[in-house]
């Protein structure tokens, strides 16, 4: 049975509404939707709502599951598939489809997920081809703060050694890809700048003369109208001059997780570089890719939904076809964002809740815990809803793994619970939730909601993930005073 009839199947069954194999084409999308066909994925607006356009011409709207493949998968490659890393990713495949994804946006492999070697990278590029499914390809840009090595800082990504690195990655990612027409578009990795302090202080403690140190110099300079006097006054230094900063060096920022300086001129002088930094590796990530595929989508950074302010999106947009922030924010809201720039939002990480055991909950550097698997259904069931008909969107993928991932290695890598056990035991509550979600999306994308739905249904779920979040805390706080 082909894939795109055993999508329409789903769901028919999941919703009781019918549909047809010959509602969809050959990649999954609607056959009365109609676009541009240009024989690759694009994003169009039609008839008031985005869509992401097949191959064919047909309006799709992608559904994927952001870490099927992991190097954290090895039990379940041994106990389940004999070791077989082919038999493991063609049923993994399988397994997305008869769930409701009908693509994968972080494509055969996350380099994060990975890092480790027990992946076979070709192979599961092989498998993805053959597979015949709409996906995404890590161009591996940029590192997440857990691949970095101890000691290892962030590129220059001013140096002529990074624009190098730029150059290869394309030649190694890209370049295979570029007549591929499963292939949705290239992305740079998940988390990137979270840290943004850290990027920044790492680029300024060069040695002078080096190409970030002096970029960013420059960027001070130019903010303070080359009086350094003010600079000084601000940051409470003495320099003699710019060029004495430029030698000296000595500024620094907070390195914490999306932490900035209480003082509101800093705050705005880290705000200032560290997108010269982002827009730098999307400008240049971007530059590489069109002088060798001009027909796939640029997706960029796949950043946490605070990374970005609404006007450092708007500066890397003529870089990117899609928006791309992980995961719905309260405080930072992409669909403005989408009005300004006339791109399209793709959810590219949407968390929905891990369950962990006791001993990672005291470490208390668990992300987003919630209580148990029924509140992992609850918080799917929500955000099913309050995607399904946000013209918006193009797209989602939703932070889960295929199989049960151990955490053997430290709290990120992290114990996070699949639909299925390393054994292939299906975890029958949460896939049934995850069907139903999934169709109910399908069913409803074509109807746009009006400003005031959406509103509810955003304020619905993040008072529920609030509440979530809020137990966690207190569970955290209970188990390390606690003895038991």
């Amino acid at each position: 049975m082909k894939s795109n009839t055993v999508f329409a199947l789903l769901i028919s069954i999941a919703t009781g509404f019918p549909a047809s194999a010959q509602e969809l084409d050959t990649y999954g999308g609607f056959t009365d939707i109609t676009g541009n066909k240009t024989g690759f994925f694009h994003t169009q607006r039609i008839d008031g709502r985005w869509w992401l356009v097949t191959p064919e011409g047909h309006g799709f709207f992608g559904i994927g599951l952001s870490h099927p493949v992991t190097g954290f998968s090895r039990d379940a490659v041994t106990y389940s598939y004999k070791g077989d890393q082919e038999a493991w990713l063609r049923d993994g495949i399988k397994k997305m489809r008869e769930l409701g994804y009908n693509c994968v946006w972080s494509g055969p492999y996350s380099t994060e997920r990975a890092r480790f070697g027990y992946v076979n990278y070709e192979l599961a590029e092989r498998v993805y081809r053959e597979e015949k499914i709409p996906h995404a390809i890590h161009v591996p840009l940029i590192k997440h703060q857990v691949e970095l090595k101890p000691g290892e800082k962030r590129p220059d990504v001013f140096s002529d050694e990074y624009a190098t690195f730029v150059r290869e990655s394309v030649a190694r990612y890209v370049t295979p890809n570029k007549d591929n027409s499963w292939i949705m578009g290239y992305y740079y990795g998940f988390g990137s700048f979270m840290r943004s302090g850290l990027w920044i202080n790492e680029t300024l403690d060069r040695e002078p003369g080096s190409p970030g140190r002096e970029h960013l110099i420059s960027i001070l300079e130019s903010r303070y109208n080359g009086d350094i006097r003010k600079l000084n006054a601000v940051y409470g230094k003495t320099y003699q001059s710019f060029d004495d900063l430029r030698q000296k060096g000595g500024i620094a920022y907070p390195a914490g997780y999306f932490t900035y300086s209480k003082n509101k001129t800093i705050a705005a002088d880290q705000e200032a570089l560290i997108a010269e930094i982002v827009v730098r590796v999307n400008r240049l990530g971007h530059a590489e890719i069109r002088k060798v595929d001009s027909n796939h989508m640029v997706l960029g950074c796949y950043v946490k939904g605070v990374t970005y302010s609404a006007e450092l999106w708007k500066r890397i947009t003529p870089y990117i076809d899609v928006l791309a922030p992980q995961h719905f924010s309260e405080t930072h809201k992409i669909s403005p964002v989408v009005e300004s720039t006339g791109l399209p939002a793709l959810l590219s990480d949407q968390v929905f809740g891990n369950v962990y055991p006791e001993t990672l909950l005291k470490l208390g550097r668990t992300p987003g815990p919630v209580p148990d698997h029924l509140d992992r259904r609850v918080l799917y069931h929500l955000l099913s809803r309050r995607l399904a008909a946000d013209p918006n969107f193009i797209g989602v993928s939703f932070c889960a793994c295929l199989h049960d991932n151990s955490h053997t290695v430290a709290a990120y890598d992290r114990g996070q619970p699949g639909f299925f056990s390393i054994d292939n035991e299906p975890r029958s509550k949460t896939i049934a939730t995850a069907k139903e979600g999934n169709a109910f999306i399908y069913q409803n994308i074509r109807h746009p909601m009006n400003e005031t739905t959406i509103k509810k249904l955003d304020e619905e779920y993040h008072e529920t993930n609030g509440h979530y979040r809020a137990i966690a805390r207190q569970r955290t706080l209970f188990l390390q005073q606690s003895n038991h």
